[in-house]
């Protein structure tokens, strides 16, 4: 952690983690609301009322569900595009070690300062 508090993460494992948990997080929640669905006229106060709470019910576990999906699917989705550009970069670094440097690169041209001359120089 920084002197001022701050701490950086870096890296997207966490937040596809933090993503999926949070949808099982909601997952719970829609269990929670399901066992509740229906609501008698008692327990409502009137035929209106139990209606009206039955339906506010059944709508809140539907988005409960739709929202634990969607944290699902975009934790795998992060997760995805973690795997992706983890396997990029080391073909990156592949490529970028096999490039040649120091002074038996080859490279023709270059000036006694070891900066390599225009290419217009010539001209």
């Amino acid at each position: 952690m920084g002197s001022d508090g701050y701490q950086v993460k870096a890296g997207m494992t966490g937040q596809a983690r933090q993503l999926d948990d949070a949808g099982t997080d909601m997952d719970a929640v829609s269990a929670a609301v399901r066992s509740r669905t229906t609501y008698s006229y008692g327990e409502a106060g009137g035929g209106d009322a139990a209606s009206a709470l039955n339906a506010f019910v059944k709508a809140w576990e539907a988005e409960a569900r739709t929202l634990a999906s969607a944290l699902h699917e975009l934790g795998g989705k992060v997760e995805l595009a973690q795997r992706t550009y983890h396997g990029t970069d080391g073909l990156v670094r592949k490529h970028a070690d096999s490039v040649p440097a120091g002074g038996a690169s080859g490279l023709t041209g270059t000036s006694a300062r070891g900066v390599r001359s225009s290419a217009l120089s010539g001209y």
